[in-house]
């Protein structure tokens, strides 16, 4: 993959490793590079008791196509914020 100087965006939010990494394949499956942060995580965070939101990110110039994606699969998106840390 490319480098590619642009923000990096939330785009939802899942309750599950399985679920955003079905989200993320969706997305790939159509061209739309999809991250899920620390998505090998998953057994660790099990046995620690860590329990956490699992997102999924875009690049901000693919985020309206993935929106369209995503809403069509049915699943929630996450509403962009002002936040520049985001």
């Amino acid at each position: 993959m490319p480098f590619r100087h642009e923000p990096i965006v939330t785009l939802a939010t899942f309750s599950t490793e399985f679920e955003a990494s079905l989200a993320r394949g969706a997305l790939e499956a159509i061209g739309i590079t999809a991250m899920v942060p620390g998505e090998n995580f998953g057994t660790y965070a099990r046995y620690t008791g860590a329990l956490r939101e699992i997102e999924l990110k875009v690049f901000e110039s693919d985020r309206e196509r993935a929106v369209v994606e995503l809403r069509r699969l049915q699943i929630r998106v996450v509403e962009p914020t002002d936040d520049p840390d985001d």
